[in-house]
């Protein structure tokens, strides 16, 4: 028995690295499509057009499928008086199209369209365009997306509530399960009932209090709002509201599972085991259901497998840390001999191969969202998921430190008693350095939900890298430095160089835009692509994307429309390679218009 486990064990660790090694490769060499939230692609009126006659309706056209839902489509005119509008609808049945009839005539003038909206994947999307009818008249509206503080505390407060989703659902399940399988005997303990119910306790929490906050986050409002009924109204309608109130039917179902789970297992009846082992997992399966079918995964090509393998992923999730935490905060606590020579080998392998379902689920989400290795340098979703997976390499190592006490202490020739007259095991003082250890790793456990949380909600790195790093940080604030009166340089890739932007009037109104990137000693230089955004600061304005069409040797022209006076912010993003850019930031400062 002894020669047997080390083998078993390397070769359990040989299939795993080997997967790892076949699915990395195919996750840098494989390219697929890379799915994220809905982006806005065209409109009509198009984006600083002058028309000659109002239009009849505002047409907005975005990349997947979109639903107007908690946000809104606002016309406001120069003075910041909402334009009556119709409400938004559809052309032609088209998901990825909004449409806002407009009753009456436009007076001359230059016109904002604030918009909010909802992704397939639940996640808010915003932005503004400006344009003119007539000769310009007065001035667009100052346009305010989002609700300043007010929004970062109901976004802090949505965040928290999905960390404290993931863990409660991780306390729960992985605890249930940890019971059934490998503990029955322990629901005699009140520490195991008290985390098994304060899981299902916590689980009620955070979700509804996701309920309540998802609306505040996505509508950008304060957290006043999340006690309006008309808004958990309209959350219910949504993608988000709905599977969201499935997870709360779901649990409150678990109560009475939980309460009968815990009665069979203080009996000690060994009958049912696989019949309550079952149910835990389907159980759980059925609870992760409620988030893979709302994230990233859960639209564009093959989402059905992405959603499937999202699942999985949570599932293991929940048994591995669960029982983590079942391990340190109970099981080990209580010294019970007898449960700790059984349970704890048995959940190092269910531990393994939990290790083994992350990483092939979690490789996968990455060659869906990441599809390249420039992209997690690149990208703060890259940044985040690397920081996820050292989490994981480093819960890994703890794995294996404890694996190793485990055939240390527990193989067969240890705890035998015709090998060696008496049982033997681990003293007291083992154990509690093993406990130690495994509240370690329950810790970076902890650790690793919180990044989930965050990566739910943030733009996957393909897409980020390859078309949205302008629209992304074009609303940050400018520098405060003075701006620029000549090139300002930049790096990307092997490649380095300035670009010269400059604005003709720069005043409110129409200007002409141009944008010169030159290499190191001030030559045209020709790159694969340019892309500006633009930005104010005080009051929030933006990204407003600008057209600059195709450029010639380096140089960019195009028209913009300026709506306000203040010191705008121009995010130039230069690509040059098919996986190097970066972006430079140049402050103008834009005066009145003329009299």
């Amino acid at each position: 028995m002894m020669a047997t486990l080390p083998t078993r064990a390397r070769a359990q660790r040989l299939a795993v690295a080997l997967a790892v090694v076949l699915l990395g490769a195919g996750f840098v060499l494989w390219p697929v499509p890379a799915w994220a939230h809905a982006e806005l692609v065209a409109t009509t009126p198009a984006g600083g057009a002058v028309l000659a006659a109002s239009p009849d309706q505002v047409l907005l056209q975005f990349s997947e499928p979109v639903t107007v839902g908690l946000g809104e489509i606002r016309l406001l005119d120069g003075s910041g008086t909402a334009v009556a509008t119709e409400s938004p609808g559809r052309q032609l049945d088209d998901p990825t199209t909004i449409v806002v009839g407009v009753p009456g005539p436009l007076a001359s003038g230059v016109y904002t369209v604030a918009w909010q909206a909802l992704s397939a994947d639940t996640h808010p999307i915003e932005g503004a365009f400006a344009f003119t009818v007539g000769d310009g008249g007065p001035t667009a509206a100052p346009l305010v997306v989002g609700g300043g503080s007010g929004r970062a505390a109901a976004d802090v407060v949505y965040l928290v509530a999905r960390w404290s989703g993931f863990a409660a659902l991780a306390l729960l399940c992985g605890a249930a399960l940890f019971m059934a399988w490998l503990w029955p005997a322990g629901a005699r303990y009140r520490r195991v009932r008290r985390m098994l119910w304060g899981g299902w306790v916590a689980l009620v929490g955070s979700t509804m209090l996701s309920l309540l906050c998802y609306a505040a986050s996505a509508r950008g409002v304060g957290l006043d709002a999340a006690m309006d009924a008309d808004l958990l109204r309209r959350t219910l309608q949504t993608k988000a509201g709905t599977v969201l109130a499935a997870r709360l039917a779901v649990v409150g179902l678990l109560a009475p599972a939980l309460a009968v789970l815990v009665r069979w297992a203080r009996t000690g009846e060994p009958r049912g085991r696989r019949l309550a082992v079952a149910g835990v997992l389907i159980a759980d399966t059925a609870l992760a259901a409620t988030w893979s079918t709302a994230t990233h995964g859960s639209v564009g090509a093959d989402a059905w497998l992405a959603v499937s393998m999202d699942v999985v992923h949570l599932v293991a999730m929940t048994v591995w840390f669960g029982g983590l935490a079942m391990l340190a905060g109970a099981l080990l606590p209580a010294r019970d001999v007898t449960a700790l020579r059984t349970a704890v080998p048995a959940f190092s392998r269910i531990a393994l191969g939990c290790v083994g379902l992350l990483v092939l689920t979690g490789l996968y989400a990455g060659w869906r969202q990441v599809r390249s290795v420039s992209a997690l340098g690149g990208t703060t979703y890259g940044h985040l998921l690397l920081a996820k997976a050292g989490l994981v390499v480093l819960l890994v190592v703890f794995g294996a430190v404890a694996r190793s006490w485990v055939r240390r202490h527990f193989s067969a020739e240890r705890v035998d008693p015709a090998a060696h007259g008496a049982k033997r095991g681990p003293d007291a003082e083992q154990i509690f350095r093993f406990r130690r250890q495994t509240v370690a790793e329950t810790a970076v456990a902890i650790a690793v939900l919180g990044l989930s949380s965050i990566l739910v909600a943030t733009e996957p790195a393909a897409p980020a890298l390859a078309a949205g790093q302008a629209a992304s940080t074009g609303r940050s604030s400018p520098s405060e430095s003075a701006p620029p009166t000549g090139p300002v340089p930049f790096r990307a890739g092997t490649v380095s160089g300035s670009v010269l932007l400059e604005v003709q009037p720069a005043r409110v109104g129409r200007a002409v835009l141009h944008l010169s990137v030159l290499d190191g000693a001030g030559r045209p230089l020709d790159v694969p692509e340019a892309r500006v955004a633009l930005a104010l600061a005080e009051p929030p304005v933006g990204p407003m994307p600008v057209d600059l069409g195709s450029g010639r040797l380096g140089h960019y022209a195009a028209l913009v429309t300026l709506p306000l006076p203040g010191r705008w912010d121009f995010a130039v993003t230069v690509r040059t390679s098919d996986v190097d850019q970066t972006v430079v930031h140049v402050p103008v400062q834009v005066g009145a218009a003329s009299p």
